[in-house]
């Protein structure tokens, strides 16, 4: 390829304001938003033995095959050096340089030479931007930071300075500099046009900075960040979603917890204001909930329990027997490890159906199966319309106690075939009958083809656990055989060689 020699320029640690909208989205519009992509219009230029030789070098480059993609690419600048595609060329030959871990010939040779040869082509500005991510790359943060803002100072106002400005916050990071951190990514949040994936992008950088500014205790900060983002109503359900993590880890510490109380005031204050004052729909009485839970959260979340539940008695006082509130109240109960008064509270929704099934959920979360079984009994019959629903957890609660007989006996009245057989095999396995246990995975097998990989691999299991050592072996091989694309077929692989130190080959196992 090429060579040039070039000289470092390093430019000062400073920040530079984003130019006027529009040379990013002229940018854009060219199709310039993908680095490793060529727009249409350029392609056009191409005459049809340029293109014929390009497509060849970028099958390869699709296929990761890239010390074949680099000769094919050097072939076309050698062919084609006046050609349109010749700079781009030059730019995926430095790409396939890092892919292969030659970054330093990327650079010199590869990326410098596109902005030295041809300085005024759109993969010229391209190269100005990988030189500093392939040096970050390297871990050569001091190198990288020169590229960045030199392009910073030549670019300022194209796509390249948002992912520019991304990366120089993360060097930030990498260095503890939380100052430069933040203010970088301020910049891109308050400043930077949002266009096409870069638009998107900076989305997702808005909640970064926001959950910065959490930790550091500047709610408001934080709501002006993602308000960039997102505006009321939804604005107040990803506040809520997202300060909770960075709450929760300030109140852990008692350094900290001063900050983070105040956070969570603020967040409180913030969600009782968003609250309609007087609610003249379903929709403002929909959203003076939602602010009332989002607060009582906070209140949790700073460990003032009482509080929380002080809001919650006076949204029962509001709204009555509203199941929506007597559910997320019940949900706060069991915080509290109050469950006989979450189950007190499932009992008095209007829609017992529900009430039931969460009453008969508590159980089991508390590890008491058992007693959600005459609440599944009394679910099938007084909900007919979802019997499979409540057959099939009858199914489990008797599993899961211990009852395998009677789970065994339930799950043959579901109807959700395979997946109540599998769990049929595994109650006989508990019960060591394991004959009965693999008549059914023998039937899962040569009736359910997409589940046949399990079965089989459940088999040598069950043969194994009876103590047919041999027989299992045989069928874990059978496995690597007849699937040897599958994650069983792994699975009996490993199995084989660490528990019997036989060594295989998927797809026909040997013996060594």
């Amino acid at each position: 390829m090429i060579r040039v020699c070039r000289t470092s320029v390093l430019v000062g640690l400073l920040l530079v304001g984003f130019a006027s909208a529009a040379p990013v989205e002229a940018y854009a519009a060219k199709g310039y938003e993908k680095l490793d992509e060529m727009a249409v219009d350029r392609w056009a230029k191409l005459r049809e033995t340029e293109r014929y030789q390009l497509n060849i070098a970028e099958k390869y480059y699709r296929e990761q095959n890239w010390a074949v993609a680099a000769g094919e690419y050097e072939k076309f600048v050698t062919l084609y050096e006046t050609s349109e595609g010749c700079s781009y060329a030059q730019m995926k030959w430095a790409n396939c340089q890092v892919k292969i871990k030659k970054l330093n010939t990327a650079v010199k040779d590869g990326y410098q030479t596109v902005i030295d040869y041809w300085p005024e082509s759109a993969d010229a500005v391209a190269c100005s931007y990988l030189i500093g991510r392939t040096y970050k790359e390297m871990g050569e943060i001091q190198q990288a930071k020169a590229a960045y803002l030199k392009l910073l100072d030549k670019h300022n106002g194209e796509m390249v300075a948002i992912l520019a400005r991304l990366d120089l916050a993360d060097l930030a990071r990498i260095e503890q500099d939380r100052g430069r951190q933040i203010a970088l990514l301020k910049e891109l949040v308050h400043s930077a046009p949002r266009v096409g994936d870069a638009g998107r992008q900076i989305g997702e950088i808005s909640r970064t900075l926001a959950i910065l500014l959490f930790e550091d205790g500047l709610f408001a900060d934080g709501v002006a960040s993602m308000g960039t983002t997102w505006k009321e109503p939804e604005l107040s359900y990803y506040l809520w979603l997202y300060v909770r993590e960075p709450l929760g880890r300030l109140i852990a510490v008692p350094e900290t917890k001063d900050r983070g109380i105040k956070v969570a005031d603020d967040a409180i204050a913030y969600f009782i204001q968003q609250q309609p004052q007087a609610p003249k729909d379903d929709a403002e009485r929909a959203r003076a909930k939602s602010m009332a839970y989002y607060a009582a959260d906070m209140h949790q979340y700073a460990g003032r329990q009482a509080e929380a539940g002080m809001m919650y008695d006076k949204l029962l006082a509001q709204y009555g027997n509203d199941d929506e509130v007597l559910a997320r109240y019940a949900a706060y109960l069991k915080t509290q490890n109050r469950r006989d008064d979450a189950r007190k509270a499932y009992g008095r929704m209007k829609n017992q159906i529900e009430g039931q099934h969460q009453v008969a959920y508590s159980y089991r979360e508390e590890s008491k199966p058992l007693l959600a079984v005459p609440i599944y009994q009394d679910l099938l019959t007084k909900d007919a319309a979802n019997a499979p629903r409540w057959q099939y957890s009858l199914a489990e609660v008797y599993r899961d106690g211990g009852k395998y007989k009677e789970a065994i006996a339930s799950f043959q009245q579901c109807d959700n075939f395979p997946t109540n057989l599998q769990q049929i095999g595994g109650c006989y396995r508990a019960l060591n009958q394991f004959r009965e246990a693999i008549g059914i995975y023998t039937q899962i097998v040569g009736g359910y083809e997409a589940s046949a990989s399990w079965a089989l691999l459940q088999i040598g299991y069950t043969q194994e656990q009876a103590g047919q050592a041999e027989t299992a072996i045989k069928t874990f091989q059978q496995v690597c055989k007849r699937y040897p694309k599958t994650g069983e077929a792994s699975q009996a692989h490993q199995h084989l060689n660490n528990k019997y130190k036989i060594m295989v080959t998927l797809g026909g196992a040997k013996e060594e």
